[in-house]
Parts: C-alpha cells; sequence; structure tokens
C-alpha cells in the first residue's frame, strides 16, 4: 500500500510541474524577460485609440498588408509571410473542425479584412518550427488582434518562452472573458 501511495504522489508532483511550466505558474518567482506594460505608441503612426491594455502600436512594430486570414490565428501578408499569431490560439477549422473555429475565424476576418492595413509586432523569436512569423498584429486604430480575440472569448492563451512580451495583457484577457463566459468559454465547455 506504501508503494502505491508513493508512485501516486510521485506521479501527482509530475503533473503539478508540468503544469507550473505549462502555465507560467513559476515565471513569477525569477525577473520578467518582457515588459510589463506594452510598449509606448509609436509617433505619428497612429492614435494609438485602441480598447484597454495593450492599446497604441508599438514604436518598434513594421506596417503590412492583410492578404488573406486562414484561420482564427493565422493570416498572410502581401509581402509573402504566412503569420501566426502571438500568445494565442484558436480552435481549429476546415476537416479538423473544432467548437468556435468558424466564429473565431469570422472574428479575426472582421478585424483583418483583406487589403487592410495592420502593424505587426515581432518578440524574440521570429519564426516558428514552420517558418511561419510570430507576430503581433495591431490594426489602424491601434487595436491589438491577439488580445481583442482573447477578450472576446474567440482564443486560448498559448504562449512559449523566450515569446512572453505581454505576457501580462495576455492573461488578463484571456481572464477577463473566462470569467464573463465569453465565447467559446461558454459555447465550448
Amino acid at each position: 500500500m506504501r508503494k502505491l501511495l508513493a508512485v501516486l504522489v510521485v506521479v501527482a508532483l509530475v503533473v503539478l510541474g508540468w503544469l507550473a511550466v505549462r502555465n507560467g505558474w513559476l515565471d513569477d518567482l525569477a525577473p520578467a524577460s518582457a515588459p510589463a506594460s506594452p510598449p509606448a505608441p509609436a509617433g505619428g503612426s497612429s492614435s494609438g485609440t485602441g480598447s484597454g491594455s495593450g492599446s497604441g502600436i508599438p514604436a518598434d512594430a513594421t506596417e503590412a498588408v492583410v492578404e488573406y486570414v486562414h484561420d482564427g490565428d493565422t493570416l498572410f501578408l502581401e509581402d509573402g509571410r504566412k503569420v501566426r499569431m502571438l500568445g494565442i490560439n484558436t480552435p481549429e477549422i476546415g476537416d479538423n473542425l473544432e467548437c468556435y473555429g468558424n466564429e473565431a475565424t469570422a472574428l479575426t476576418r472582421s478585424l483583418l479584412p483583406e487589403g487592410a492595413h495592420v502593424w505587426v509586432q515581432e518578440d524574440v523569436e521570429p519564426l516558428d518550427q514552420y517558418g511561419r512569423s510570430l507576430l503581433f498584429v495591431y490594426t489602424e486604430d491601434g487595436t491589438n488582434v491577439n488580445l481583442e480575440l482573447l477578450r472576446e472569448g474567440a482564443a486560448e492563451v498559448e504562449m512559449y518562452k523566450p515569446n512572453v512580451l505581454l505576457r501580462d495583457e495576455v492573461y488578463a484577457a484571456e481572464d477577463a472573458a473566462r470569467e464573463a463566459d465569453l465565447g467559446l468559454w461558454s459555447a465550448c465547455r
């Protein structure tokens, strides 16, 4: 009986350790590697009047044009880049359709219509293992689309070190949507 109990304790500790790493529970114990607030808006490039925290176009963002939104967190820019939006994951569409996938895609398409001028911001690692650009995407009015998808309940947080820019804002947006039972938090749970 003691061996079984010892095995269960070890398994529980391993699972808790995995959850702590995955969810960033231990991140608060070390100095933050990302700023606690978004960078200052670029002068003259935008009014910076987006809603909530994480609004305003950062000084290091570059201009781009949306060619096509593939799904809730993936889009193509006219310069040929395929973009995977940083900090978020939306439900799948198509043959692997997941709950709220079509709604998340529709929201992203409404925020980023074809031909829209946007501003994009990289974090530490600019590309993922598939060669996609990892970016935060801002509309011309300074709205951070990644955060907006979280705020509306169309996405969940998916954040990997070293790309932890806007970490606090990302988690706060998801928490607020979950608490308000918005989007996928009510439709899919």
